[in-house]
């Protein structure tokens, strides 16, 4: 199961199209972040730059090790082989939720960094409302984790890369028209309980986006 999780990884970090598509995203959004704060950009344009990264940019590439290993598979016809290992339908599709675990774990440690970023250097705001809209991130990233899984093995890859890029279309008019000076409200709400309601919420979806994947996978291949 694991020598699947490496060879995932490998597609969507060794194979050239791949490694220039995901290094030129995360440079942009890192050159971008210098820019702002070290271009003495008022605060308005920090905090929007940090909202849009954190809450929303860094969220949708959730999926990037799932969708980059399928798409390989689909050409090589590498599904059709994994079959014949000794490994159970289960543990296929576990491993490419271990894929989307550890892809979630590397972005939220580029999220934690780009908070500490825009809050000590940038001074965009404070810690706290910083780590909020970290957490926010955070829980986010496991809500659309699940729902693109179940949209790429329900569709394919073509048809579920409609669906994902309908989502982040989607999710950026939501963000153009959302007003966060709202989240001053929200925190006086208790906002870190609804965030731990939030990311229990969200782990909950995962689990349930696994065992329906797995459920379509059997289907397919049974």
């Amino acid at each position: 199961m694991w020598g699947i999780v490496k060879k995932d990884f490998y597609d969507t970090f060794c194979i050239p199209k791949n490694l220039l598509g995901n290094g030129v995203a995360y440079l942009f959004m890192i050159a971008v972040s210098v820019f702002v704060v070290i271009g003495k950009n008022d605060t308005g344009s920090k905090m929007m730059m940090l909202t849009l990264f954190v809450s929303f940019c860094i969220p949708m590439t959730s999926i990037a090790v799932m969708q980059a290993a399928m798409e390989q598979d689909e050409i090589v016809r590498f599904d059709d082989v994994m079959l014949t290992y000794p490994l159970t339908k289960k543990e296929i599709i576990l491993a490419r939720f271990i894929d989307n675990l550890l892809y979630i774990g590397g972005n939220s440690i580029l999220t934690m960094l780009l908070v500490l970023w825009y809050v000590y250097v940038g001074k965009a705001t404070d810690i706290q409302k910083g780590l909020f809209f970290g957490a926010i991130g955070i829980v986010v990233t496991l809500f659309s984790t699940a729902i693109f899984s179940v949209g790429f093995y329900a569709l394919g890859i073509k048809k579920g890369a409609i669906l994902y890029f309908g989502f982040v279309i989607l999710g950026g008019i939501g963000y153009g028209v959302s007003r966060f000076p709202m989240v001053e409200k929200i925190l006086d709400l208790g906002a870190w309980t609804l965030i731990g309601i939030g990311f229990a919420l969200g782990l909950a979806v995962l689990a349930a986006s696994y065992w329906v994947c797995l459920k379509i996978y059997t289907r397919q291949h049974s």
